[in-house]
């Protein structure tokens, strides 16, 4: 949809929160599973295996990692093998076949940069969450998992302000701190404390204000993936944004952009309703 690629060209410059930059992910590195685009991975959590044929270890964790696939495949979540050794595709196409490997494999896919970078033994997980940040990078297939279904548990929740603080001086502020809300004058308050002379209110109060940041930051990313996904969902997110940091130098920006995600949301919508009326006279 043009006007929906418009908004998220409009945002593109306000979002420049670490997006997912996905590395070979085209035609000729494909080998095997169903072909796929970075609109396929595109607000969703990722789990990105990397394997080799040439490693026996590698090879017995691929029933694992499809298992896995088959589990979770209908939620916002995405297997995408990454083959790193020599290149034979009618040898892997044929490990993958006899471990009934149904998930895309690409060839050296990877984020880019490639976070598996220092790290050159394989079986390799790096998981990504649906604002494109790498979250886990490991060898073993148990916290791989759980990475990957901690990403996909927090999407579409509310950006939390609190972050993991654990309130003690400033037990008062934990309810004042929420999406919507204006923070402005807690963040004034917060930035003086950070001064005081007892070295526990000062520390809560930088960590409080780290937590605020980290969520400033996430929203902005979600922003940015939803207007290329769920325009209506980034209109909400906007005017949450406004509310919460009114003076952010970023507001202005968002004002400006807020017609066009309206009519992108619009004509999303008017879309969706055709093709459910299309599947509907189908049946």
């Amino acid at each position: 949809m043009k006007r929906t690629l418009m908004a998220a060209v409009a945002l593109a410059s306000l979002c420049a929160c670490g997006a997912a930059k996905w590395k070979n992910l085209n035609d000729k590195m494909h080998i095997c599973g169903d072909k796929i685009t970075a609109d396929d991975l595109m607000g969703k959590a990722v789990l990105v295996y990397y394997w080799d044929v040439m490693d026996d270890r590698s090879v017995l964790f691929l029933p694992e990692v499809e298992k896995v696939w088959n589990s979770f495949k209908t939620k916002k979540f995405m297997v995408v093998g990454t083959y790193i050794g020599a290149r034979d595709d009618a040898k892997i196409k044929s490990i993958a076949s006899k471990n009934k490997v149904t998930f895309p494999v690409y060839y050296k896919f990877s984020l880019d940069p490639d976070p598996r970078v220092g790290f050159q033994k394989t079986p390799f997980f790096n998981v990504v969450n649906h604002r494109g940040v790498s979250v886990l990078g490991k060898s073993g297939v148990k916290e791989a998992i759980e990475a990957a279904v901690d990403s996909m548990s927090v999407i579409g929740m509310p950006v939390s302000l609190c972050g993991d603080v654990d309130f003690k001086k400033f037990k008062g502020l934990a309810g004042q701190l929420k999406l919507g809300k204006n923070v402005s004058a807690i963040v004034k308050k917060l930035e003086k404390q950070k001064s005081d002379k007892d070295p526990n209110v000062a520390g809560e109060a930088q960590e409080i204000l780290s937590a605020i940041e980290s969520a400033q930051s996430d929203v902005k990313a979600d922003i940015e993936m939803y207007s290329k996904v769920d325009p209506a969902e980034a209109m909400k997110l906007i005017q949450l944004y406004m509310k919460t940091w009114p003076k952010d130098e970023a507001v202005a920006e968002f004002k400006e952009s807020l017609p066009e995600i309206k009519k992108a949301a619009a004509e999303k919508a008017k879309a969706d309703k055709s093709k459910a009326k299309d599947k509907a006279k189908e049946k």
